[in-house]
Parts: structure tokens; C-alpha cells; sequence
């Protein structure tokens, strides 16, 4: 029941509580966004936010790439489909930060980073969501804004470069929703590592969408969109 009460947007007081899915532990904070984000990632069966029947078969995948792992939803629903996987996922936000860090702490070849990525590396602002659904949301482009948000300058390595730090040459499965960046992030992995990834998924989010898209066409991917009447939002999907 409380979990329903977060998920509906009842108030649930302060603190962390505890969801267990699938032999694994989801802690989330009642008075924010963090009980929408486990229904999206593993909690709505087949309409999962990044169920698809195009995913690579488990077998083929060793390495997943996430990067906008809020608080590590996202992260669980790749360990339950692929169990052998390395998992490497990247949140720059520390409130959320620290959540992802507590839900994949005990997850077997997860590493987790709080940093974003991007086409350059340094420091940029970011702004908070001023949706009352998405408090866990930040960004450097917010649709809706009104000047009065809560701001952070946050760390950012160049894609490409943090890559060839951990000694990723290949990339499996690549899923990217940075709240209107997917564009930058993508294209801050370089050509040659966007050669050897194979497959990409995430959110549009209004900001330069079909140019993301024929970026990813124009380097040999096979593009699909689905929509949620429910959500503004679309899903996109990639494969080579």
C-alpha cells in the first residue's frame, strides 16, 4: 500500500522505503518521483518504458550503457534481462545519485558514476524539472520553465573519453534519457564507438528529436518510435 500512496502522488513523509522485485531491492523516497520511475522501468510488465521485442537476446550482450540513470530503475530492469552483463550507469544529480548508488549497491558488475555525459568534458548547468510528476528530473534544457527553478553546475566528461577510461570499446545496449541531451550525449561518444554499439534506446523530449533520429539513421541504425496516449513523451528505439 504505501508504495501505491507514492505512486499516486499521496504525501508519504520523509524518509527511504523498500520495494523488493525480482530478488532485488528498490529504495525509493515517497514525496518525489521515484515510485513513477520503478512503474515506468519494471513495474508495467510489457509496456515497460524500455521493453521491446528488438532487444539483443541476453547471450549477446556483455556490456550496457546507461546514462540519465536517475535512481537506478533503469538499472534493475537491464540486471533482470541481462543477468551476465557489465552494467555501467551514470547520474550527475547527487540526491539521485545517491539513491542509485543505494539500489545497485549490492547488484553483481554494476558500476555506477556521478557524472553526466556529454560532448565536452567540464562543468554545465542544469535546471529541475518544473513538472510536479518529475521531481527527480533535471537537465540543461527544461520545456515549461520559469526562470524560478532550482539550478546546479554538475560535472561533464566527454562520452568517448570516460569510455575509453573504463576500456569499453563496444557498447551492447546504449540507453540514453537525459530530459532533451540524448542528442549531445550520443554524439560526445564519437564516430567509432557509435560504429560498435548496437543497440540504443531512450526518451524524446521535444529538443531536436528528429535531428537525434537522423543521426542515428544517417550511421546505419534502423529507427522506431512508440507513444503512451497517457504521456507527451515518446520512446525511441535503435538497431543496427
Amino acid at each position: 500500500m504505501p508504495f501505491a500512496l507514492a505512486f499516486a502522488g499521496k504525501p508519504g513523509g520523509a524518509g527511504v522505503r523498500r520495494l523488493r522485485w525480482r530478488a532485488m531491492d528498490f529504495h525509493y523516497r515517497p514525496s518525489t518521483s521515484d515510485a513513477h520511475v520503478a512503474y515506468e522501468c519494471f513495474l508495467h510488465g510489457k509496456r515497460c518504458a524500455y521493453a521491446s521485442r528488438n532487444l539483443p537476446d541476453a547471450a549477446e550482450v556483455k556490456t550496457v550503457v546507461d546514462v540519465g540513470s536517475n535512481v537506478g530503475a533503469s538499472i534493475l530492469f537491464w540486471r533482470s534481462v541481462y543477468p551476465a552483463a557489465s552494467i555501467y550507469g551514470f547520474e550527475p544529480e547527487p540526491g539521485n545519485f545517491a539513491m542509485l548508488r543505494r539500489n545497485t549497491e549490492k547488484l553483481r558488475d554494476v558500476r555506477v558514476f556521478n557524472e553526466a555525459l556529454g560532448d565536452a568534458t567540464g562543468e554545465m548547468k542544469f535546471i529541475q524539472s518544473p513538472g510536479a510528476g518529475n521531481e527527480g528530473g533535471w537537465s540543461m534544457y527544461q520545456r515549461g520553465a520559469q526562470g524560478g527553478e532550482k539550478e546546479v553546475v554538475l560535472p561533464v566528461v566527454r562520452g568517448e573519453e570516460k569510455m575509453r577510461t573504463l576500456g569499453i570499446d563496444r557498447i551492447d545496449v546504449l540507453k540514453v534519457d537525459t530530459e532533451g541531451a540524448e542528442r549531445v550525449v550520443i554524439a560526445g561518444l564519437g564516430p567509432r564507438l557509435l560504429a560498435s554499439t548496437r543497440y540504443v534506446c531512450g526518451e524524446l523530449h521535444g529538443e531536436r528529436d528528429f535531428e537525434l533520429l537522423d543521426y542515428l539513421e544517417r550511421n546505419g541504425f534502423k529507427i522506431g518510435v512508440r507513444k503512451n496516449l497517457r504521456s507527451v513523451l515518446f520512446n525511441f528505439e535503435a538497431r543496427r
